[in-house]
């Protein structure tokens, strides 16, 4: 057993049941991956993690943003929520920065749109000084977010990697970071403004839910030439939010029919609500006092892999992926990209049949959640300045950067199995265990009490083998004591911790 495929054809040959009925094998493929998930959280196994970089970012100031020119300034007028600045700068985007603080004459705000480089947009009005050459300013990074598929933070580090000339290893400031709940964070009273060159510790914030998409619009655009989806095929579509770089749950989706007389066919993709009203953003108006209905929400669109486009039927659970942006031509700098339609935008035109390769990333959110931690302090520095550099004709311009990195393990939430040819990310004696455990549901439905019973009893007698091997224990014996806190460093006092003689 290596697949979905052959897991499939194990339960079925015990059950001695194998009818080929697409609803049946639909529901055994979700009884399959409840009982993959359920496998996989039951225990913190030592295969299951990742090991990532995170991307420190410095906050954004006037003379950091153009340092071979003039310093950036703002204009602020006093009850408009919009900021503009006297330059487009590299570092300000979307992913980053929107829902980030922005300081400005001492107070923050909270950007809830980032338009362009060189303008963003409040939550709120500003409430100061009228100003057309603000150097006040700061936008600040205080938040993070985890991967998506993160299940558990397991570890943040400064390390001697990938920037190996940082000196990491040293005592203080590098190292690991120690987690700190918020109930930790108000006790001792941490300032939340405070930043340093280095984070001791991350404080756990408030998870972020992105509100799901709803309905779906379709429709076709002949097209005089074979670049886009030939006719007589069939795709299945639909799309999701976008916030501040994180991707909410699924809209209801929709299967769409390339007939007519033309070769080839663009696809338009419609944001409609339940009430089949369009969703979309309004543009910026200076008497808005908060933000519109749908600022900042933007749309990213997937395509069913899992899917037969000759026949218009699915072959198994839907496999959802991005579009890419695509094109004409082939070298360009966004070719790879994954297609997000504005928060403006009432659709999103696919135009070419380059824009589905089989290689895009799948779809990895389903509720919407999305973990955040707040460094403390927060990390205002950089290891190293990437100066800004034009494009040359050759390669893509390379953009003014400041870098750092952390790094991050966490455990993480495996991509369901939707393809046949989908194989469980675990070791290979696992797998008759997901047998067992979906057979012990299937019998428990059938009201075979007996048979459940000795499937869930085969599950656990084999889980504790497993447990033995792949689950790590940290060998130690200590006397608890009192722990302290001295300094700006939250370490433990060494001499509360000894060993037992």
């Amino acid at each position: 057993m290596a697949n979905l495929a052959a897991l499939k054809d194990k339960i079925k040959n015990i059950t001695d049941y194998s009818p080929e009925l697409a609803a049946y094998n639909n529901s055994l493929d979700e009884l399959i991956n409840d009982a993959y998930f359920s496998l996989w959280t039951t225990k913190r196994w030592n295969f299951g993690f990742k090991e990532v970089y995170l991307k420190v970012i410095p906050d954004l100031q006037p003379g950091r943003e153009n340092p071979t020119g003039a310093d950036v300034t703002a204009s602020v007028i006093k009850g408009s929520r919009q900021v503009n600045f006297s330059s487009a700068m590299d570092r300000l985007s979307p992913k980053d920065f929107e829902g980030q603080p922005v300081e400005i004459q001492g107070y923050e705000y909270i950007i809830s749109k980032v338009t362009s480089g060189s303008q963003i947009i409040l939550d709120q009005p500003f409430v100061g000084t009228t100003s057309n050459t603000d150097s006040t300013w700061s936008i600040k990074k205080r938040f993070y977010d985890l991967p998506q598929d993160n299940i558990e933070l397991l570890s943040l580090s400064h390390r001697d990697v990938p920037y190996t000339n940082n000196g990491a290893g040293q005592f203080p400031p590098y190292g690991k970071l120690i987690g700190l709940m918020p109930r930790k964070d108000e006790e001792l009273n941490l300032r939340m403004d405070y930043a340093a060159s280095y984070a001791e510790a991350y404080v756990w914030s408030a998870a972020e839910n992105i509100a799901p998409g709803e309905k779906c619009g379709v429709a076709i655009v002949p097209k005089e030439d074979n670049t886009g989806f030939l006719t007589n095929s069939f795709l299945e579509v639909c799309w999701a939010f976008e916030k501040d770089g994180k991707i909410g749950p699924l809209s209801r989706p929709e299967i769409v029919s390339f007939t007519g007389n033309s070769s080839s066919f663009a696809l338009t993709i419609s944001f409609v609500s339940w009430d089949d009203q369009p969703i979309f953003a309004d543009g910026f108006n200076s008497f808005d006092i908060k933000p519109t209905q749908w600022e900042g929400m933007r749309k990213v669109v997937f395509w069913n892999a899992n899917f037969s486009r000759t026949t218009g039927e699915r072959l198994g659970l839907p496999v959802w992926k991005h579009f890419n942006v695509g094109g004409a031509t082939r070298n360009t700098t966004g070719y790879l990209n994954n297609v997000i339609a504005e928060d403006t935008a009432l659709n999103v035109t696919i135009s070419f049949f380059n824009q589905i390769d089989a290689g895009n990333p799948r779809y990895i959110e389903y509720d919407g959640q999305h973990s955040r931690i707040r460094p403390y302090p927060r990390i205002d520095a950089w290891d190293f300045e990437v100066s800004k550099l034009a494009s040359g004709g050759v390669y893509t311009t390379v953009p003014l950067d400041y870098v750092r990195k952390l790094v991050a393990r966490y455990y993480y939430k495996p991509k369901a199995l939707g393809l046949a040819t989908d194989s469980p990310e675990l070791p290979n004696e696992f797998h008759q265990l997901i047998v067992y455990k979906a057979l012990q549901t299937i019998y428990e439905k059938l009201g075979q009490v007996t048979q459940s019973e000795m499937y869930q009893a085969r599950f656990d007698k084999e889980m504790k083998g497993l447990e033995k091997r792949y689950v790590d224990h940290i060998d130690s014996v200590v006397q608890r004591g009192q722990f302290g806190m001295f300094g700006d460093r939250f370490v433990y006092d060494y001499q509360s911790l000894r060993k037992l003689s």
